[in-house]
């Protein structure tokens, strides 16, 4: 059976932008699966950066691998209907935006890209089918991972308790979340990238001033793994 890797936007847009999609190709053979990307996504990073100039270089590139078939989006896969994956993305997005609040008031913490990316990893769980996702950007990733962690940071960052409604998002615990950092990690352990710690360091440092939520101590400790 088919497992895929659900990819963000901000994650793909991080690699194009760091001259890293070559390595996709290599690592769908290594992972035995697919990549994937959801229509929010597939807008988001080709689409909509195809009508901007500064934008278009990469939107060209990331639309190249899905000629490709490198990777490939839901209208090309089906895994799951459209109607379940609209249904889906709304039901995260209402959750996820209702569960932290301040003085009462609901705070937004997600974009529908991200929604619909977990939103598609849920309904392949669902479906049997084995995936992760990609997702650079901290506070979509804390909330699957660790919600009393992102908690106290916006509780420390804001001076104020912040209430957390656990049951919902309570789903989102199930799924396997990796960042693009992962991903290249991944891609140097198998010599696609240079085996040479030097040039992981450079990577995971790029990827890092790119919008990937990494620490440096974190950097350090993926440098020196065995």
């Amino acid at each position: 059976m088919t497992k895929y890797i659900i990819l963000d936007s901000g994650a793909l847009i991080n690699m194009t932008m760091n001259g890293l999609l070559e390595t996709f190709e290599q690592l769908s053979h290594i992972f035995q699966g697919e990549f994937l990307i959801t229509p929010a996504v597939k807008y988001e990073s080709i689409e909509h950066p195809l009508q901007i100039k500064r934008f278009e270089w990469g939107a060209l590139r990331i639309n190249k691998l899905l000629e490709d078939e490198v990777i490939k989006s839901i209208e090309d896969e089906d895994p799951v209907s459209k109607e379940e994956l609209n249904k889906k993305t709304q039901e995260i997005l209402d959750s996820v935006n209702s569960s932290f609040s301040l003085d009462g008031k609901q705070i937004y913490l997600i974009e529908k890209g991200e929604a619909e990316c977990l939103a598609m990893s849920l309904l392949l769980k669902e479906h049997g089918i084995d995936s992760a996702v990609v997702i650079d950007e901290r506070t979509a990733r804390m909330i699957c991972e660790n919600p009393e962690n992102l908690e106290k940071i916006m509780e420390t960052k804001l001076h104020t308790n912040i209430k957390i409604n656990f049951n919902l998002i309570k789903q989102l615990q199930k799924l396997k979340i990796i960042r693009s950092t992962e991903l290249m990690y991944m891609a140097y352990k198998k010599n696609i990238l240079d085996k040479d710690k030097k040039t992981l360091e450079a990577v995971l440092y790029a990827l890092k001033f790119g919008g990937c939520s990494i620490s440096e101590k974190e950097v350090d400790i993926m440098k020196n793994m065995n």
